[in-house]
């Protein structure tokens, strides 16, 4: 399967060859190589406020370095608020801010074998995050891969500003989920619609 993903660093590269010092949504510090991915555009902006600004704080004090790639990708496992409890984790659990349940969901994926999983956004109702497992490599974004570690990988911005039209659709830390929230009341949940541009 082949997806076009977005995703800020502000590194060389976007990709993590060992992993992080830092425990995550779907990995434990030190233990796991992950690769967190949006599949909007608007993601990571999305992930930059939540994690950094706050929603009593100016969202131009976030500076973005962004990147798109395209992944290939086989054996990935799509988890839903529909079908989260097979794996033994409510709607909630899914996207809170208690990282220790998608920490187990993550190792339960890796057991069944897939290579990747595709979730909710915690930080963007009603958009999805790849989740890759494993060590990736940046590759020329025109450029053929000799090696499947490798993603053909552009870089868009350096020191850029989020879209201002992202920050009134946030979830923040601490807050309720929209579409987790709307699919506990109607068993369904809309996606994301793109707001109107706010800034020229």
């Amino acid at each position: 399967m082949r997806f076009v993903v977005f995703r800020h660093a502000a590194y060389d590269s976007p990709w993590w060859a060992f992993p992080s010092a830092r425990g995550g949504r779907f990995h434990r510090a030190g233990e796991q190589t992950v690769q967190y991915l949006s599949l909007h555009p608007l993601g990571p902006a999305a992930e930059m406020l939540r994690h950094n600004v706050g929603p009593d704080g100016d969202p131009d004090d976030v500076i973005l370095n962004l990147w798109t790639a395209t992944v290939d990708v086989e054996n990935v496992a799509r988890i839903d608020f529909d079908d989260c409890d097979t794996y033994g984790r409510t709607v909630d659990e899914l996207v809170g801010d208690d990282y220790s349940a998608t920490q187990a969901l993550a190792d339960t994926v890796q057991e069944s074998g897939a290579d990747a999983m595709i979730v909710p956004s915690a930080a963007l109702p009603g958009t999805h995050n790849l989740i890759l497992f494993g060590v990736r490599l940046l590759h020329p974004y025109l450029g053929e891969p000799s090696e499947a570690e490798e993603i053909p990988t552009g870089h868009l911005t350096d020191g850029a500003r989020s879209a201002a039209e992202v920050a009134g659709h946030v979830r923040w830390f601490g807050n309720p989920h929209a579409s987790a929230e709307q699919w506990k009341a109607n068993g369904t949940y809309d996606l994301f619609d793109d707001p109107s541009t706010t800034r020229w």
